[in-house]
């Protein structure tokens, strides 16, 4: 008969050996790489109009030498409002709605705004959206590496803007979108020349010899 303290050391050996083939078999711990690039957060992208206002159904562009151009969405369409009354050409006005809502900010700014062109804006550009709202953007000199814009909207920080996106939207006022509604006076009818008659020379008159 096996006495009781054999029964407690094979038990121990059994849970020793169990133990033993744990540690043997487990699945490896993964270590951290000391040498990994840690992930970098992204910060989201933020937009000088933004599109969760809804469509852009008003565009107005006014320059510092006094051009202008505003064009309004209605239901046939885009119309030209200033500086004519006139039909749009939908194409450039639709690109440039969906422009106005890529105008990716670059960076924020603690400057003075006259040091950015922004206390004499060289455009002045409005955006309205179907929620009601209207945001006016102020755009002023170029960045040193001309990369971008200093930009203010709503009077508040100065931004820089993206320039190539800007552009695009500008091309709005340098490119007139608005359709020629006036029929062209006709062409002027030329007078008839007339052919002078030929001349007659006069018969030479001999005067007699007294």
């Amino acid at each position: 008969m096996i006495k009781r303290n054999t029964w407690v050391l094979l038990v121990l050996f059994a849970v020793l050996v169990g133990f033993a083939l744990f540690q043997k078999y487990k699945p490896p711990t993964e270590k951290p790489d000391e040498n990994a690039t840690p992930t970098e957060t992204i910060a989201p992208v933020e937009f000088l109009f933004p599109a969760e206002e809804g469509v852009v159904i008003s565009i107005l562009i006014e320059s510092k030498e006094g051009e202008v151009i505003s064009v309004e969405r209605g239901d046939e369409g885009w119309r030209v409002t200033r500086p004519v009354e006139a039909s749009a050409d939908q194409g450039p006005v639709e690109a440039a709605a969906s422009q106005s809502t890529a105008l990716s900010i670059l960076d924020r700014l603690d400057i003075d705004p006259a040091a950015a062109g922004l206390e004499s804006p060289t455009y002045t550009i409005t955006v309205g959206f179907t929620s009601g709202k209207v945001f006016t953007a102020e755009i002023g000199d170029e960045t040193p590496i001309g990369s971008g814009y200093y930009a203010r909207k709503d009077g508040g920080d100065v931004l820089v803007i993206t320039k190539d996106g800007l552009d695009a939207l500008l091309n709005l006022l340098w490119y007139s979108p608005a359709l020629a509604t006036n029929t062209p006076p006709p062409s002027e009818t030329p007078t008839p020349t007339s052919t002078p008659s030929e001349s007659t020379t006069p018969e030479a008159t001999t005067t007699p010899t007294p």
